[in-house]
């Protein structure tokens, strides 16, 4: 029989990076991980036994990977009258938490994965350019992931550098999933967009067939995105070109560079450039350090080199879509400083990707195109309803655990 007690947290404030309120006889401590800890360490320093710490994370481990811990990661501890241990919480993100719970009848632990209850909504905003794409988007509150994906989409009709104008107006609609306070948990991927400037409108909406195949449309059914993204990164410059000839800074030789140096940070995130499957995840013995390999459809393959680290799921043999984040900017292996080495292969040979002329993407096959067009004016309607530089929500799909 699991034993389950009632509780309030209340947030004091404190020197510390944990907090503690007593309530109906439980005291719960709760704090947030902080860059060096471990939880073994945490589960000590409050006055946990190491035998019982020993018991607490092998129970854990049975429904979280501990390796997966995130700095800022909150955590919460539960102790009786007593002092005794009665249960560890472990919020991982900001959907899904893991507890480790005293059975005191068995005289054992047990352990569960949970979800928070949260409703799925449609959110949506509309507003006017001001300055750049990111900071009019920024000023309306909107997720900077949504506003990356914003560009993301339209990226092979409008140059947000170059070609976005002070007053073209833009709407976007997302999912959100909601706590029972209102808060927003997660912002998931963006359902409909549109850009409009001067006499133009450009349209995207999201699809998935029945076969799976997923992408954004505009109102004919036409994919807007290419296969591929122009770039793997968000990066400072290109500090070394495609070549075959060229003088290596490490080596102080002449060889060739079968791809492209996009010189960024230590730990900026890496994406893949489009759909595909991981062919290899670590380290190589050829100077590119931390590699990652994509294979994609129709004989290409991208390569990502000189990482600092691999994204959390990836892995050889696991699927990867356009846009997610792989891996992370470093110098490992013959490197100078922190730069991704990109790399595009065509049927085994190496190719100059700054060169390619990009694959189209397939339009909606005709047999689906009627299933399109009722969710293209379901989102065409809650796209009207948006309001100027308000957050608003537009659709609730109901209380869920998700």
């Amino acid at each position: 029989m699991l034993v389950l007690f009632p509780f309030i947290i209340v947030t004091i404030k404190s020197k510390n990076t944990s907090q503690g309120i007593k309530k109906n006889s439980v005291t719960v401590l709760e704090g947030y991980l902080s860059e060096g800890e471990t939880l073994n360490n945490i589960l000590i320093e409050h006055n946990i036994r190491q035998e019982e710490v020993y018991s607490i994370i092998r129970e854990l481990k049975k429904v979280f990977n501990v390796r997966r811990c995130n700095i800022g990661d909150r955590w919460e501890i539960y102790r009786d009258q007593q002092d005794n241990f009665l249960k560890f919480i472990y919020y991982n993100g900001s959907m899904d938490f893991y507890v480790v719970a005293t059975d005191r009848q068995n005289k054992a632990y047990i352990s569960s994965a949970e979800k928070i209850e949260s409703q799925k909504t449609m959110r949506g905003i509309k507003g006017r350019i001001t300055r750049s794409l990111y900071e009019s988007m920024s000023f309306a509150g909107v997720n900077p992931e949504l506003i990356i994906q914003f560009a993301e989409i339209f990226a092979s009709q409008i140059d947000f550098f170059t070609e976005c104008r002070k007053d073209d107006i833009f709407s976007v609609v997302w999912g959100s999933y909601i706590d029972k306070k209102g808060n927003v948990l997660k912002d998931e991927r963006i359902a409909a967009a549109s850009y409009t400037s001067g006499d133009e409108t450009l349209y995207a909406f999201y699809f998935e067939t029945p076969d799976g195949k997923i992408g954004y449309y505009d109102e004919q059914g036409q994919n807007v995105e290419d296969v591929f993204l122009k770039a793997p990164l968000n990066y400072r410059r290109i500090s070394s070109y495609f070549t075959h000839k060229r003088f290596h800074p490490i080596l102080k030789i002449y060889r060739q560079h079968l791809g492209i140096d996009y010189a960024a940070p230590t730990g900026t995130p890496v994406s893949s450039i489009g759909d595909g499957i991981i062919t290899a995840a670590g380290r190589r013995t050829d100077g590119l350090g931390i590699t990652v390999v994509v294979k994609h459809p129709n004989s290409y393959n991208s390569w990502y080199g000189h990482l600092s680290g691999i994204a959390k799921g990836v892995s050889k043999g696991s699927h990867v879509s356009k846009g997610q984040v792989i891996g992370y900017v470093g110098s490992t292996g013959t490197a100078t400083g922190p730069h991704l080495d990109f790399r595009l292969q065509k049927n085994g040979k190496f190719i100059n990707f700054l060169t390619l002329k990009m694959p189209p993407a397939e339009r909606i096959p005709e047999k689906y195109m009627d299933e399109f067009k009722i969710a293209k004016n379901m989102l065409m309607d809650i796209n009207n309803r948006l309001k100027q530089d308000k957050i608003i929500v537009v659709q609730n799909t109901g209380t869920r655990k998700i």
